[in-house]
């Protein structure tokens, strides 16, 4: 097997290394300069050239879009219109699109002022314009009810409290009653 690592100076060094050495097969870690990290790092005769992306074009790239100490933060307004469509567009992914991807093979869902193109397969569903949020939240489906919770997270801890025996119940007439728990 080739070593890549250099051994002693001379053999008797050699020798008296491999005697108080716990491990005489082991090398002294001094590498091989002619076979160590050929070509070494230094020796490269390329140079680094920047790659060109969208970025370093001066042109487009404009300091103010980059100047991140006046970057601050755009206001985005959104009318209760724009948040019933929303809602009314998700509802209508989740419930119609799982029936009438059984009949319709190709199927979109798109918001009535958004115009789609006039050649495609797809069968386009048209939200109205004018929807009232109140009325798209209560026709919402429920996600969760007492028979389905919501998901939580596994604990190994159970708790079980019983009323404390130290403090007398409080008068049922009483407006903030102090309920002891351990």
């Amino acid at each position: 097997m080739a070593s890549y690592t250099r051994g002693s100076a001379s053999k008797f060094w050699e020798k008296v290394r491999q005697l108080l050495t716990v491990n005489p097969e082991s090398n002294t870690g001094v590498p091989i300069p002619g076979v160590y990290r050929t070509p070494s790092p230094g020796s490269q005769p390329e140079t680094y050239v920047r790659p060109s992306t969208k970025h370093s074009d001066v042109a487009q790239n404009y300091y103010f879009n980059r100047d991140a100490r006046r970057n601050y933060p755009r206001l985005a307004v959104y009318s209760q219109n724009d948040v019933a469509k929303l809602i009314a567009a998700s509802h209508l992914k989740r419930i119609i699109f799982s029936i009438i991807s059984k009949i319709v093979p190709n199927i979109s869902i798109t918001a009535g002022d958004q115009d789609a193109s006039k050649e495609s397969t797809t069968t386009e569903i048209t939200i109205p314009e004018k929807l009232e949020l109140t009325e798209v939240i209560a026709s919402s489906p429920v996600l969760y009810s007492a028979d389905k919770l919501p998901p939580a997270p596994p604990t190994l801890l159970t708790y079980h409290w019983k009323k404390s025996k130290d403090v007398d119940d409080p008068d049922p007439g009483v407006y903030w009653p102090m309920k002891m728990v351990s």
